[in-house]
């Protein structure tokens, strides 16, 4: 950006629209509300430390039953998500701590 204009994007740097992951609002209520939802750097919703795909699954987990080789990827994914989620929270304890 130079003299307050708008930034410049070339025939590669297109703005991608925002791919959400298919769920009810009802859910997606909920995982905002908890902030376990992010978008990633291909402007893709996705649940903390996975992937879209990983976190399209997830979400179908959870909103329908699975077979049990899926219920078995599906814990996997949980135990996945859960300890982003605690690497995430222990390095805002550690930037926050000295504030308190």
């Amino acid at each position: 950006m130079t003299n307050g204009s708008r930034p410049r994007h070339g025939k590669d740097e297109r703005v991608k629209p925002l791919q959400t992951l298919a769920m009810s609002d009802a859910l997606r209520a909920q995982l905002s509300a908890e902030n376990l939802l992010a978008i990633n750097s291909h402007g893709q919703e996705i649940l903390h430390g996975l992937d879209f795909d990983e976190s399209q699954l997830f979400v179908d987990c959870g909103e329908r039953p699975a077979d049990p080789s899926t219920q078995q990827r599906c814990a996997e994914l949980v135990i996945k998500h859960e300890r982003a989620r605690l690497r995430i929270a222990t390095v805002d304890d550690e930037r926050t701590a000295g504030k308190y």
